[in-house]
């Protein structure tokens, strides 16, 4: 059955199911996978390469982080199993204005009261990420009709979304660095 399909849409298929079963086992617990090496072209690039240049379009889906199942996301760097920083640029173009969101492994503090509160954050089972959330408007100049801009980035995982539920199509290049956090 297979055989049917083209090559290139089986590697198409297998690099969507490969980056959507990391994200998902990020938040929703350890997921562990394998891929047979008759099917792979190689190991994932988003886990294994220390600097990534890539270009993709993509349709958004369900954001699966807890509380945010109402919102619509496009994931474009996903979180690394070695705990490094993606360090890069962004530009886009999307068939609707877009978030652009940035998460960041959060670390509770006890010495967090009500007058310093905490930042925006959603617990998922592997653990709490900060929620970098950027307007379009920082990035269009008024009166652009065209919901597209370029912003530099530093964090876990770098993604699109939209908080109104909006479902999008975006057209991305990111080139980032996967950096050790120095501490």
């Amino acid at each position: 059955m297979n055989s049917f399909i083209p090559m290139k849409k089986r590697l198409g298929i297998l690099t969507t199911a490969v980056v959507a079963t990391i994200f998902v086992g990020l938040f929703f617990g350890n997921t562990n996978f394998m891929v047979s090496s008759a099917s792979a072209a190689s190991s994932n690039p988003l886990q294994s390469s220390s600097h990534v240049t890539l270009q993709n379009t993509a349709t958004s889906s369900q954001d699966p982080l807890p509380g945010h199942q109402g919102h619509q996301l496009v994931m474009v760097l996903p979180p690394r199993s070695d705990g490094k920083l993606w360090v890069g640029t962004v530009t886009w173009t999307a068939s609707k204005p877009v978030e652009l969101v940035v998460l960041h492994g959060y670390k509770n503090l006890t010495s967090a009261d009500d007058a310093h509160g905490v930042p925006l954050i959603s617990t998922p089972p592997s653990g709490a990420v900060a929620i970098t959330l950027i307007k379009p408007s920082q990035f269009m100049p008024p009166g652009n009709p065209v919901p597209s801009g370029t912003a530099p980035f530093v964090g876990t995982a770098v993604a699109f979304h939209t908080l109104s539920g909006a479902k999008f199509t975006v057209t991305y290049s990111v080139d980032a660095t996967a950096n050790t956090r120095t501490k």
